[in-house]
C-alpha cells in the first residue's frame, strides 16, 4: 500500500517571514509550438499564449513569465508590439502595461528592433518575474495580445516562425510558453 503526505502548508524551520508568503502554491503552463499567423487588422488581436490559474488565496501573487520568437511583415519589427490581457472569470478584464501617458499606446514591449534584416530573421522577446496581484479567488487567464503600429496599422505577425515558411534549413520554427507560479501572500 503506498503511502501520501497531504499538508495545507510547510513553515520554514525559522518560520514564516515577516509579512508571510514566498513559497509556490502551484504552476501552469502554456506551450505553444505550431506557427500561427495572426492578422492585425484591429487594435488588439489575441494568441495562442494563454494560460489560466485559479489562486487558492485572494493575498497571493502570481509570477508570470514568458518567452516567444516570430516575425511581422515589416522591416522595423518595433512597429509591432505586445501587452499582457489579463481576465478574471467574474468579469473584470484589465492590462498589463505602462501608466498612461497622453495619446500614448500603453503596451507591455515590442516584438523586436530595427535591424537590417527583419524581414528574414525571427525575433525572440521575453518577460521573466512579473509579479501581478489579481486579488481573487476566481480563475484568471493571462492572454498575450499583439498590435501593428500602435494599435492603427494593419500589419501580420508570424508566432513561432518567419515571415517566409518555406521549409528550408534557412528558415526556423521556433516554441513559445508561459508559466505562471501563484506565490503565497
Amino acid at each position: 500500500m503506498a503511502s501520501k503526505l497531504r499538508v495545507n502548508q510547510i513553515e520554514p524551520i525559522g518560520g514564516v517571514p515577516t509579512g508571510g508568503g514566498g513559497g509556490i502554491i502551484q504552476v501552469k503552463n502554456t506551450t505553444v509550438t505550431g506557427g500561427s499567423t495572426l492578422t492585425l487588422s484591429s487594435a488588439w488581436v489575441d494568441s495562442e499564449l494563454t494560460c489560466s490559474i485559479t489562486p487558492l488565496s485572494a493575498s497571493n501573487k502570481i509570477l508570470i513569465s514568458m518567452s516567444a520568437t516570430g516575425e511581422g511583415n515589416a522591416a522595423n519589427q518595433q512597429r509591432f508590439g505586445y501587452r499582457i490581457k489579463r481576465a478574471i472569470s467574474d468579469g473584470a478584464t484589465s492590462y498589463l502595461v505602462g501608466d498612461t501617458a497622453g495619446d500614448r499606446t500603453l503596451l507591455t514591449g515590442l516584438t523586436g528592433d530595427l535591424t537590417d534584416n527583419a524581414t528574414t530573421t525571427a525575433s525572440s522577446f521575453s518577460f521573466s518575474n512579473y509579479f501581478d496581484a489579481p486579488a481573487t479567488i476566481s480563475a484568471v487567464t493571462y492572454t498575450i495580445q499583439f498590435t501593428y503600429e500602435n494599435a492603427a496599422g494593419n500589419g501580420t505577425y508570424y508566432l513561432n516562425r518567419q515571415v517566409t515558411n518555406t521549409d528550408a534549413a534557412a528558415t526556423g520554427k521556433y516554441i513559445s510558453w508561459m508559466t505562471l507560479m501563484e506565490v503565497s501572500g
